[in-house]
């Protein structure tokens, strides 16, 4: 089977420029109006997001620590900044904002130094549903914030989430009219594009085209210059020196800068984390970001950024599935995206200030409603009641009191769960089962062991010439899986690993069964030898494959009753003489199928599998979230089966129309011309020069006439297929594709 090769970063990866510099482009017509959004709703000067946005696109792909991440201004971020501002100016922005700049390359020295003393790996041991909680949180204050620039209305900058709600009705009140018009007629436009799927309206990002309805409307309407973005009248009036001399003199604000600055390196280490792991999940190379890398060079950009007026500076989850989008290939997109806004900085400054802040405000929402939009919660509901417990407690609690503080209640809500889970009823106390003084001896060992490495023992032994390390784990939890991580980086690569769960590991989180779904993943994609024994012994939270689980003598071990499609395909299982597994798992991608590295959150479930004709077989229910709407699940039955006669053929894609076009930039097409037989409306990809004569018998083009439009993948004499027009098939046309493979996989019919 053919790899894919992986594209190396520094100066060789100069030789992507023509995949990069496209992607660069795209990237910086998100980031024009972006910047200046998390600009105006941080509380600065709009100028500040474009140049922290210019300063982390031309330095970060020189610091290294990730590959097709995109850094700068997030808006994760706005509503931190504004606080900071609003705290150390005393309720006054234009106070606020040089001294926030102190904290800005005062954060970045400390990032510094903590990279140095490689801390950025402890920022991974946050719980993953309080990281959502809090990205969810901050959705809400965006929109909450937003509101009153949507319609016109004058700003009231507030510390808190309830202040900003207490000022609403006031604001809503001081609302204009035309200037409502455009606002909601712009935010109806974002969410109408979210849906563009094809032609070249997909290669023009939605903020962008936003911005340009914004500035036609703002001169139909003639927006006086208080309701559209104000910028210099040069480039060098923009830049804003930090106020170190009134911090020094002024010792009553040390202990307030000292909070501010702490709050900004842990939200931005945490965000920062997040979002390159989420970006590496995406990324079709399975690189892996170094997180110690990444707060170095986020520590450098922050504090070139502060020097001179700009904003805080993280990978940006938005940005970077872009340019994974767009087919960037290394980290120089970033700098081609920071080149090109500078040229748009110098050369539209009179364009851009025509912009509305209400077309802005109407960018700002939607953002925030991808934060925090309803399917998120569905979503924390369906991995587990106690999900949903963690994340609802942290969002109140961040709405309630601040980000830094809310964060440390969902922590504690997340330990309290734990503990809950993990301690005996305490009506063994009561009744007199088991002693106080033990109770606490054993609370205290729970806490404890919550911390402690879960490899309780390591021995290696070799099976069939391979030599296999198997590690006996206990309970595995967010708070411990740094251990383990760093154990499994000490191992051989070219060895084999399995991870047994005995009886004495009560529990596995969700957080840490997201981190073994990740490990088997990369294993998969880099050959290794990767299992996991006695998970099958947990009783997991729901049917999610991400689901909490645990283990206990009382634990009646429940059958979970079929539902009517299951029972369905069961019967079917039978009259094919195949097998039926009917939960949910994470799908791991073990051959490298091009259409199985996109999205996130890949799952199957309703699993007939088993030798077929000489072959094997897998037909399943398969699931997989994508962009834009990375919290629905897109459903589709797909058939995977080994081809033993085409196991020397090149490998081919066949799509209909200009399907995954984007996502297969590593193969050349092949002319229809070229391909005799080939239905109308399909398109050929494969490596170059492949002849694929004896690849394409009539049996196959037959079958994608008939069945189709059908997408067709061959990855080492395996072919994966599905119909991308339908979701989930009946019975009938899933009999139908298990016989069009007894046609393909039989050669003698």
């Amino acid at each position: 089977m053919q790899k894919l090769e992986k594209p190396q970063g520094g100066l060789g990866g100069l030789k992507y420029w023509r995949y990069d510099l496209p992607a660069g482009l795209q990237v910086a017509l998100l980031w024009l109006p972006f910047s200046l959004g998390v600009a105006l709703a941080s509380g600065a000067p709009a100028i500040a997001g474009l140049i922290s946005a210019i300063v982390a696109g031309l330095l970060y792909p020189f610091l290294g620590g990730s590959h097709v991440t995109v850094s700068g201004p997030a808006a994760a971020l706005a509503p931190v900044l504004l606080w900071g501002m609003l705290l150390l100016g005393n309720g006054d922005l234009a106070t606020g904002y040089p001294l926030v700049l102190v904290a800005i390359v005062l954060t970045g020295v400390l990032q510094l130094v903590l990279s140095f003393v490689r801390a950025g790996q402890y920022a991974s041991m946050l719980p993953a549903t309080v990281v959502e909680a809090m990205l969810a949180s901050i959705g809400i204050m965006i929109i909450l914030r937003q509101i009153p620039a949507l319609v016109g209305a004058p700003a009231i900058p507030s510390q808190s989430v309830l202040a900003s709600l207490a000022n609403l009705p006031q604001q809503l009140g001081q609302a204009q009219l035309l200037v409502a018009a455009v606002g909601l007629a712009s935010l109806a436009l974002m969410f109408a594009l979210r849906k563009k799927k094809s032609g070249w309206w997909r290669w023009l990002p939605a903020a962008i085209v936003v911005a340009g309805f914004g500035i036609l409307a703002g001169l139909v309407v003639d927006f006086d210059a208080a309701l559209r973005i104000s910028m210099p009248e040069s480039v060098k009036d923009g830049f804003h020196l930090p106020a170190f001399a009134v911090i020094i003199t002024s010792p009553d604000l040390w202990l307030t800068m000292a909070l501010v600055v702490f709050t900004f390196t842990m939200i931005d280490g945490v965000e920062s984390v997040a979002s390159v792991k989420a970006v590496d999940k995406i990324d079709p190379w399975h690189r892996k970001s170094d997180a110690n890398k990444t707060l170095r060079a986020m520590g450098v950009c922050n504090l070139t950024s502060g020097m001179i007026g700009g904003l805080t500076v993280i990978p940006n989850a938005v940005p970077s599935r872009a340019n994974i989008d767009a087919g960037a290939r290394t980290l120089w997109s970033n700098l081609y995206s920071g080149l090109f806004l500078l040229l748009f900085v110098l050369v539209l400054p009179d364009l851009l200030i025509r912009i509305p802040l209400a077309a802005i405000a109407a960018i700002l929402i939607y953002i925030g409603w991808r934060l925090c939009e309803p399917a998120l919660f569905v979503r924390m509901l369906s991995i587990g009641f106690d999900r949903f417990v963690v994340f609802v407690g942290t969002v109140v609690a961040i709405l309630l009191t601040d980000l830094l503080l809310g964060m440390l209640i969902g922590v504690a809500i997340e330990l309290s769960l734990l503990l809950y889970l993990l301690m005996p009823s305490l009506r063994y106390v009561l009744t007199g089962r088991l002693d106080p003084r033990a109770a606490l001896t054993l609370l205290w060992t729970n806490f404890s062991g919550l911390f402690k490495s879960p490899v309780i023992k390591h021995r290696s032994e070799v099976r069939e010439g391979q030599t296999w390390h198997v590690l006996t784990m206990g309970s595995l939890v967010g708070f411990n899986l740094l251990q383990l991580e760093k154990q499994l980086a000490r191992l051989p690569e070219t060895e084999g690993v399995l991870l047994r769960f005995t009886e004495s590991a009560r529990i596995i989180d969700h957080t840490a069964v997201e981190f073994l779904q990740h490990i088997e993943e990369e294993a998969a994609a880099a050959g290794r030898c990767f299992v996991i024994e006695g998970t099958d012994n947990f009783q997991t939270f729901s049917v999610h494959p991400l689901a909490s689980r645990m283990q206990e003598a009382q634990f009646a071990k429940k059958r979970a009753e079929l539902d009517e499609r299951a029972q369905r395909l069961a019967a079917l299982a039978v009259r094919l003489g195949l097998e039926f597994a009917p939960a949910t798992k994470a799908t791991i991608n073990r051959n490298d199928f091009v259409y199985l590295q996109r999205g996130d959150q890949r799952e199957e479930c309703n699993v007939i599998a088993g030798p077929w004709a000489g072959g094997h077989i897998r037909l399943f229910d398969y699931s997989h979230a994508s962009a834009p709407d990375y919290h629905l699940a897109h459903r589709h039955t797909l058939m995977i089966f080994s081809w033993p006669a085409a196991v020397n053929s090149p490998d081919f894609v066949i799509t209909p129309g200009h399907y995954l076009e984007r996502y297969l930039t590593h193969l050349s097409e092949i002319a229809a011309a070229d391909v005799p037989g080939l239905p109308v409306g399909y398109r050929l990809y494969s490596v170059a020069g492949a002849d694929l004569r004896e690849a394409l018998p009539e049996r196959l083009l037959n079958g994608l006439a008939t069945l189709g439009p059908l997408y067709f993948e061959l990855r080492g004499g395996i072919a994966v297929v599905f119909r991308p027009q339908c979701a989930l098939e009946g019975e009938a046309e899933i009999e139908k594709f298990a016989a069009w493979a007894t046609h393909l996989i039989d050669t003698r019919n």
